[in-house]
């Protein structure tokens, strides 16, 4: 049984201001199940991915990731190793109703991207610059896991205008249950400023793209 609500993501709106995107604020298919999930968030697993000043051709960020799926292909020897809801939640987002709820709700066709996905956390400090992403990216879906977030400890997503994070559109705290669609377009610019060293929590997410071969 998903735990995805896929009823809810067919009905939710896309918003073109500043591209296109959609804020969905329930995202499972009950609060108890976003709760269970967000519990069961292990630290374990997890390496740390940098990419600083040495290389400007592509975008900045330091944050730690964890694997599951890869070009369509999930990654059996992490995933077995993460609590039974955890696998639901991988069996969903790589299944067919989920694929055709996003291409439905996005006008984009999904049937031959490959899906990713990855767990994230962002610790102090670890942060995004804003960016589009690649060309091949065609949807992204960011889940997030953290039982309350305080703006003081920024870190939270930005839908941007342009490059700058300052020209900001949209904040979007990264609380349990809630999840952003983006549609990835020349315009579609947002980032993650760095969590502030207050923060006592990481910042937790499993991010799903839907990728072109």
């Amino acid at each position: 049984m998903s735990l995805v609500d896929i009823e809810t993501i067919s009905r939710a709106e896309l918003e073109q201001d500043p591209f296109g995107h959609v804020v969905i604020p329930r995202s499972f298919v009950t609060d108890a199940v976003a709760e269970k999930l967000r519990g069961e968030f292990s630290d374990d697993g997890f390496e740390e991915s940098e990419r600083t000043d040495l290389n400007r051709s592509d975008k900045q960020y330091r944050m730690f990731n964890r694997s599951l799926v890869t070009a369509g292909a999930v990654d059996e020897d992490q995933v077995r190793t993460l609590p039974a809801n955890w696998q639901q939640l991988v069996a969903d987002v790589v299944s067919r109703p989920y694929r055709e709820a996003l291409s439905a709700l996005t006008g984009v066709d999904l049937e031959r991207c490959l899906v990713e996905a990855r767990m994230t956390r962002y610790a102090r400090g670890c942060w995004i610059e804003p960016h589009t992403d690649r060309p091949d990216k065609a949807v992204t879906h960011l889940f997030y896991f953290n039982d309350g977030w305080d703006p003081q400890w920024s870190g939270d997503l930005r839908l941007l205008r342009s490059a700058d994070m300052a020209d900001c559109a949209k904040r979007v705290a990264p609380t349990t249950g809630t999840s952003v669609v983006l549609v990835r377009s020349d315009r579609s610019w947002h980032g993650v400023p760095p969590v502030a060293d207050t923060c006592p929590v990481d910042r937790r997410a499993l991010l799903v793209h839907f990728v072109r071969p």
